[in-house]
């Protein structure tokens, strides 16, 4: 009986020392996060690198303002443009909130012809500005998707779904649930190539345009606006643009992948993003548009 009772002091003794040493790491990891918030810069040798696109593939950007496209991915923009692909970017808002369609579509003309990409490329979709939310979802997947239809992308860049602005993540969301749907929509022709006889023709070339489609694009999340991202939020060319640890932690967005600038992208990223005007003279905005000139650019892939 003593022994027993001894046993159950043991294992009572044990588990107060596991959950205490729980607790202090758990203390420890919350402290390194509020003082740590990215992966340190020493960590982005061991980043992936993005690969840039062969001559004539098609890239395709959704970008829900006028200079998020800039800002994630200008210094790839230019770097495939000049490599030979052909850069198509939709612009979903109108960038209208503060009154500045006008003046904030030439700032867009201006920015991507500065990138290398022509004018004719540029598709405006013109939803409200800060608006997307309450926009009907089928109305606005339907009009992504049909961008997809048309352009039949080999790579897809749109807004990481965990973005704080409500227009990126809306973007974000319609564009995945776009995927599923395509996905689901190869699964069925899988499901079906032994009745394919059964499958009305033009039911048939539909699944197979399908199918191709999502067999050859990439598609890349890119965030913009976060708590701690880009980290530190001021002008800072030297370093590098790391995930934020709690995304990290909480697996949104599967991995992280890179893209190094070389000092002549970099300037001319720079160069882009100073066209946006409008935005620099806003002061919650210049720090994050000038905390996007960093070494790299950053990408999440599933």
């Amino acid at each position: 009986m003593v022994q027993v009772i001894s046993k159950i002091i043991f294992n009572k003794k044990w588990q107060l020392a596991v959950l205490a040493i729980i607790i202090v790491a758990g203390i420890l990891i919350f402290r390194y996060i509020r003082d740590n918030p990215v992966l340190p810069q020493s960590a982005i040798p061991f980043l992936k690198d993005i690969e840039l696109p062969a001559s004539g593939e098609i890239i395709l950007i959704f970008s829900p303002h006028p200079d998020d496209e800039t800002i994630a991915c200008g210094g790839y923009i230019a770097e495939s443009i000049k490599k030979g692909a052909k850069v198509y970017i939709i612009l979903v808002t109108d960038g209208n909130k503060h009154g500045l369609r006008d003046v904030r579509y030439q700032e867009f003309k201006k920015a991507t012809g500065s990138l290398g990409v022509m004018e004719e490329n540029l598709v405006f979709l013109n939803y409200p500005d800060g608006g997307l939310a309450s926009v009907d979802p089928v109305e606005l997947q339907k009009a992504l998707a049909e961008q997809i239809a048309e352009y039949h992308p080999h790579i897809l860049f749109y807004p990481h779904p965990g973005d704080m602005h409500q227009d990126h993540a809306t973007v974000g969301k319609i564009t995945e649930k776009i995927f599923q749907e395509l996905k689901d929509k190869v699964a069925t022709k899988k499901d079906l190539e032994k009745y394919k006889e059964l499958v009305r023709e033009e039911v048939w070339k539909e699944l197979v345009a399908i199918e191709q489609i999502v067999n050859k694009m990439a598609s890349y999340k890119y965030l913009v606006h976060h708590d701690v991202f880009p980290h530190p939020k001021k002008y800072a060319p030297d370093l590098y643009v790391l995930p934020p640890l709690n995304l990290i932690i909480a697996g949104a967005g599967g991995g992280w992948i890179k893209f190094l600038l070389s000092a002549e992208t970099e300037s001319l990223k720079d160069k882009a993003l100073k066209s946006y005007v409008s935005q620099l003279k806003n002061p919650f905005l210049t720090g994050l548009l000038e905390a996007s000139i960093r070494k790299n650019e950053l990408f999440a892939v599933d």
